[in-house]
């Protein structure tokens, strides 16, 4: 059995609700993880036995689903609010605009300039 190290994993294509929420049925109860920048990368700080790359394999799969499927959800609730019209593709559009409740946000130009 390998031993128990601290080590980044790479964030790229692993969702953090996926990452974070599974960590410890890949590498038991005592694994734990938190999101972590290495050398200016995006991550994850991992404390357990390494992963096995079938292990990376199958959390950078369940991504996937996951962001596929809260694409779908959030493309749903953007028509149910009226806020986008419906889409007669199969396949939703992952890059498709969302609206945000509440935004007074202003661009980086305007505040410069002041209220």
């Amino acid at each position: 059995m390998s031993q128990v190290q601290q080590y980044w994993l790479p964030g790229y294509g692993l969702s953090r609700h996926i990452v974070l929420g599974h960590i410890q049925y890949f590498l038991g109860p005592t694994a734990s993880v938190r999101p972590y920048t290495y050398q200016g990368r995006e991550g994850y700080l991992i404390i357990g036995v390494p992963l096995t790359r079938e292990q990376i394999d199958d959390l950078a799969a369940m991504s996937r689903e996951y962001e596929r499927q809260e694409s779908v959800r959030m493309a749903n609730d953007s028509v149910l609010d009226g806020s986008s019209s419906p889409r007669d593709d199969s396949e939703p559009y992952i890059n498709d605009i969302v609206p945000v409740r509440n935004s007074r946000s202003r661009t980086r130009h305007e505040s410069r300039r002041g209220p």
